[in-house]
């Protein structure tokens, strides 16, 4: 008895993180309303109370399940069985799939800019991705037997940029995000983009 109470307790908590998601997504912090949430899960308030002790709160919970998404992506982008240019891919394209199939990681981009900063400080959004993009772009600009191109490390930041804003891009429009076919196509302008790079490799149009 005890176990089917905790598992209806946790489908009950993902509802309410999910139907948050939608809103703080759409509508942000300041403007989402808890009853709004409730109205979502088609429960009680005290339901919502029952897990999240306010709005802050469950909106710090979205964001958690956000972060945890994107470090988990920068622990595969680390492998050291990938290349540059295959750690760039998988970040660019993995960072786009989170953000069309997981609503949270969608609300998290947003909360990670409109939370107030905790004890720790404000949370960076999309945590080390950014800047682990332009140090594989760079990786990627050098020639192992010659150094770094003169200029590799503007260049590099130019091409991670550019595939950086492709991807928040395509969440910025419905239109976009909600196409079915979006997915496909952040990796065909993957292909493009990482025509950029001046090193070779057999992913790239994978």
């Amino acid at each position: 008895m005890k176990q089917v109470k905790q598992e209806r307790s946790l489908r009950t908590r993902e509802r309410i993180l999910d139907a948050a998601a939608g809103e703080f997504a759409a509508r942000g912090f300041a403007q989402t309303r808890l009853d709004d949430v409730v109205a979502r899960t088609g429960m009680s308030k005290g339901a919502l109370y029952g897990h999240f002790a306010s709005k802050e709160a469950l909106a710090r919970a979205v964001l958690a399940h956000a972060e945890g998404a994107w470090l988990d992506l920068v622990a595969q982008a680390e492998s050291p069985h990938l290349t540059p240019v295959e750690a760039l891919r998988l970040l660019t394209v993995g960072l786009a799939r989170q953000l069309h199939t997981d609503p949270r990681v969608r609300a998290g981009l947003r909360l990670a800019t409109e939370l107030p900063p905790s004890a720790g400080g404000r949370p960076a959004a999309l945590g080390p991705i950014p800047g682990l993009m332009v140090e594989f772009a760079g990786q990627a600009h050098t020639d192992p037997h010659q150094g770094p191109e003169p200029d590799f490390e503007p260049r590099a930041a130019i091409v991670a940029q550019l595939m950086l804003t492709t991807v928040l891009g395509s969440q910025a429009l419905p239109a976009l995000r909600l196409d079915p076919r979006m997915q496909a196509s952040i990796e065909d302008l993957w292909a493009v983009l990482a025509q950029a790079l001046p090193v070779a490799d057999s992913t790239c149009g994978a």
